[in-house]
């Protein structure tokens, strides 16, 4: 076989896709280098025919190998449950008996006699004949995660593999039903000013929030990936690009709301410092969050609060739910205050550079390195009970403030993770670190975009039983009402950067879409929590029917729906199962849009392109904004004599921000957000894509107080219309 075909075999076995279509039409193939180089991200080396030939037998192999699949993952659609059984058709008289473990403990039992099941496929691998035969299941299983076991003549266990059973579609909360289109407020919750916070917003924060909102009639409060980041570096601030997407951003945590703080004689001591306070001081009143100096004074009194906490008698309440949160978070959980304790000990340096003997997270040097710095182990274990206790809290206080049915807090799941981070390092091989994740070239980057960060990888995820996937999932949906999934195309594919070249020289992997479809319905129904999927920039064609049939809400906002011509869809041509909302966190704010500040930055700060007129952009906004201001008039929503310059008085903004809002509440759409920054009436945004030290991205903080702001008369009044615009009948639409 040439070595062409053999690497075009080879790719489609490991899901890279041949070619795509941009957004604009243009169709790319991915050329013969770069092909090579995703295979070897991906663990399969194919420098030369002979190599190639070698990878593409190991893949049959494996794949054909076995006589159980790794998972499988079954819908309860009526008809008949059923697996596969592998076998090579030299040994089609081996007959076997079969038990299905369930979660429950439950079990079942069975006969797997290969001539009595159906064939469906057949292949030939290094001489030997292996046939594919349907192994019907027990139609009554119950949803979740069980195991079968093959057992030979012997009675030895020949084969094991997970059946992972779920329901045929996601779950949808009661306040999102019945004519109920839920409403709530977004927010980056690291920007929210508060008057008693530590120069950053936190949990403290999003109980306030969360009490406003819920008492203003909003069923949800939305936030940014709660991720864990890097402490040891500070200034590695993305929420987007964390250290791991298991566990939370300690950052949050509201000092003096730890138990702790309140019976610590050296936390009130160091709190009386005249230097700390002047520390402290600075970092509240700074107009962008200094992330350094936050960090450097919260660790500093949270390490204090973990001593006092490691005094607390066994049986003290605090003691014995800390012991439970261990238990339940296992060794990932230890896994991962080993990384951080790691990384602070090796001062930050990313762990591909550390030493040789600490690369293995289950090797002996680093089991021994934890226990002799188990005190620093422990106190990131703790930063984590804490920050979950609290964040469980802000939960229940959306909740409690509610009197009525709501959805809770609606979390936001980055697309990945930071190549130096904590999952790749608990987790090798899980993820594709000689590749990057990123978008083909589109309308808002014209040279595609490169995330940096490395894809998981799809053959080792199927290998695990989807295991990583599934611990992700769950992870984020832990005490939250809705997800957010941050470029959910990535169920379906992703983009792959090979390493060594830009963004447009990318191509799509892709990833087994159904059996993730299947785990996220399952893990949704069993955290009562819905799921978002954001479905913005280059988006696969029958992608949103898809998304659609599971009851994945699509992400829609305001100034990306339009017709071919440029005129802002009514809010009835909005979709029912989707989320409508203005803006983003990467794009302009709705004062920012109005008074042309993303051009301004652009211009000012040379990220345009050659041939991009100032001039120009601020016509084409001119235009735009008189699109804007007709797409409300249609509806009513602000007065026939509204100026459309872009030097308007405060009361013009207050009416035109609120005309927005009250368009989008007229939606069919189950779920609206109105976000945070534009109440405060923000102009700046918090992050422009493709800068890194061009603009303070993830700092801006609110330059209103969240007190004065969930107090303010533009609050109730935004709530106030927004909830009399949600019980209006409304007609749906299918945008």
């Amino acid at each position: 076989m040439e070595y062409v075909d053999t690497l075009a075999r080879l790719a489609e076995k490991a899901g890279i896709e041949p070619a795509y279509h941009d957004i604009f039409g243009n169709r790319h193939e991915a050329d013969e280098a770069d092909i090579r180089a995703l295979l070897a991200a991906l663990g399969v080396p194919a420098s030369d025919t002979d190599e190639a030939s070698r990878s593409l037998d190991d893949l049959e192999r494996r794949d054909w190998g076995r006589l159980l699949p790794p998972a499988t993952v079954l819908r309860t659609t009526g008809e008949q449950l059923a697996t596969t059984l592998t076998h090579r058709r030299d040994r089609r008289d081996v007959v076997y008996s079969w038990v299905l473990i369930q979660e429950d403990g439950l079990e079942m039992t069975g006969v797997a006699d290969p001539g009595d099941l159906a064939t469906m496929d057949e292949a030939e691998i290094g001489g030997i004949a292996y046939e594919r035969r349907s192994l019907p299941l027990p139609s009554h299983m119950a949803h979740g995660y069980h195991t079968l076991r093959l057992i030979d003549a012997d009675g030895a266990v020949a084969a094991e593999g997970n059946v992972i059973v779920c329901p045929t579609a996601c779950y949808t909360p009661h306040a999102a039903l019945n004519g109920n289109r839920a409403w709530g407020v977004a927010c980056q919750l690291y920007s929210v000013r508060s008057d008693i916070d530590w120069g950053m917003g936190d949990f403290s924060s999003l109980r306030t929030l969360a009490q406003g909102v819920a008492q203003n009639g909003g069923h949800v409060v939305g936030l940014n990936p709660l991720h864990s980041l890097f402490p040891a570096n500070p200034l590695h601030i993305s929420p987007y690009s964390p250290s791991s997407r298991l566990f939370l951003n300690p950052l949050y945590i509201d000092v003096q709301a730890v138990p702790e703080a309140a019976d610590s004689m050296d936390a009130k001591a160091l709190m009386a410092d005249t230097a700390f306070r002047d520390r402290l001081d600075a970092a509240r009143k700074a107009e962008d969050v200094d992330y350094a100096a936050v960090s450097a004074l919260k660790h500093e009194i949270l390490r204090v609060l973990h001593k006092h906490f490691r005094t607390l008698p066994a049986d003290h309440p605090r003691v014995a739910a800390y012991q439970a949160f261990l238990d339940e978070g296992g060794y990932r959980l230890h896994r991962f205050a080993v990384f951080m304790t790691l990384h602070e000990h090796f001062d930050g340096t990313p762990w591909h550079q550390w030493p040789e003997e600490y690369l293995n997270p289950a090797g002996k040097p680093v089991l021994a390195f934890a226990s002799e710095h188990m005190e620093r182990v422990n106190y990131h274990l703790w930063l984590q009970f804490e920050a979950d206790r609290q964040l469980a809290e802000a939960a229940g206080t959306l909740k409690d403030a509610a009197g009525g049915p709501t959805i809770g807090l609606y979390r936001d799941l980055a697309v990945g993770v930071d190549t130096e981070g904590a999952d790749t390092w608990m987790d090798p091989g899980v993820y594709a670190v000689g590749a990057r994740v990123g978008a083909p070239p589109d309308e808002l980057a014209h040279g595609g975009q490169d995330w940096g960060m490395p894809p998981l990888n799809p053959l080792k995820l199927r290998e695990m039983g989807y295991g990583p996937f599934i611990e992700m999932v769950r992870a984020n949906m832990r005490h939250a009402g809705a997800l957010r999934m941050d470029h959910a195309m990535a169920l379906q594919h992703l983009y792959w950067i090979p390493p060594g070249v830009s963004a447009k020289q990318g191509t799509y992997v892709s990833y087994p879409m159904e059996d993730l479809l299947g785990i996220l319905a399952l893990e949704s129904h069993r955290n009562c929590c819905m799921v978002i999927g954001e479905d913005l920039g280059t988006v696969p064609d029958g992608f949103r029917e898809r998304m659609a049939q599971e009851d994945v809400l699509s992400y829609r906002l305001f100034y990306f729906e339009r017709y071919d011509g440029g005129l802002f869809k009514r809010p009835e041509a909005y979709p029912d199962l989707a989320v409508a909302t203005p803006t983003s966190h990467d794009l302009f704010t709705i004062v920012g849009h109005w008074r042309c500040w993303d051009i301004a930055l652009r211009h000012d700060r040379n990220l345009v392109g050659p041939g991009t007129s100032r001039e120009e952009e601020m016509e084409a906004r001119a235009k735009d904004r008189a699109l804007l201001v007709a797409a409300l008039k249609d509806q009513g929503l602000v007065r026939e004599d509204f100026p459309e310059d872009e030097h308007v008085p405060g009361d013009d903004l207050r009416e035109l921000i609120l005309g927005v809002h009250r368009f989008l509440a007229r939606a069919p759409s189950r779920l609206m957000l109105v976000n945070l920054d534009d109440l405060a009436m923000e102009e700046s945004q918090v992050n422009v894509p493709g800068t890194v030290d061009e603009y303070p991205n993830w700092q801006r903080r609110l330059t209103v107080s969240l007190e004065r702001l969930v107090h303010s008369a533009d609050f109730a009044r935004t709530a106030e219309a927004v909830r009399a615009e949600r019980h209006r009948a409304v007609k749906p639409g299918g945008g």
